[in-house]
């Protein structure tokens, strides 16, 4: 990163982590009397955001979520058993819903469980009814419900093509 922003490179490796204003200056040498250490102090700041900030942001997003897709892939393939053929009897669309990793994410959540789904081999029509016997929105209207489950299925279908 240092070289891409054009930043120091001596003050950008694994060892600066918290070498912001706000964050403590934990040399040794610097250490206080009473064991603590002070902190980073900021002395001149235009007040102008980063131009940047924002696309770098998006990008920083999009290859952490396309890495723990393909994470969750690589899982779910090692999941299925040559011997016994696909493990359908414990996929859940509940049981992605409720686990740690979507929590407060339950789109997330339905991706996830569709492609582990595609990838299992389950059926196109029992991954639909999943998804419409527990629908997330409170909105009663048929055509966004149909809507939202097209989306999801045509997503995680594409995420199993790759």
């Amino acid at each position: 990163m240092a070289g891409r922003y054009d930043a120091d490179p001596s003050a950008a490796d694994w060892r600066r982590f918290g070498r912001l204003p706000g964050f403590a200056n934990s040399k040794p040498k610097y250490i206080k009397p009473d064991g603590l250490f002070p902190f980073v102090r900021l002395h001149s700041h235009t007040g102008q955001q980063y131009p940047m900030a924002q696309a770098f942001e998006q990008e920083i997003t999009k290859l952490y979520e396309t890495r723990e897709q393909e994470r969750e892939a690589r899982r779910l393939q090692s999941s299925l058993s040559p011997q016994r053929g696909p493990r359908l009897s414990n996929l859940s669309l509940e049981r992605f819903r409720t686990s740690i990793k979507y929590q407060d994410r339950p789109a997330v959540a339905d991706i996830a469980f569709c492609v582990a789904a595609y990838v299992n081999g389950m059926t196109e029509d029992r991954i639909k009814r999943a998804l419409e016997d527990d629908y997330l929105s409170r909105d009663p209207s048929p055509s966004k419900r149909a809507a939202y489950i097209r989306r999801t299925m045509e997503k995680a279908r594409r995420w199993t093509e790759r």
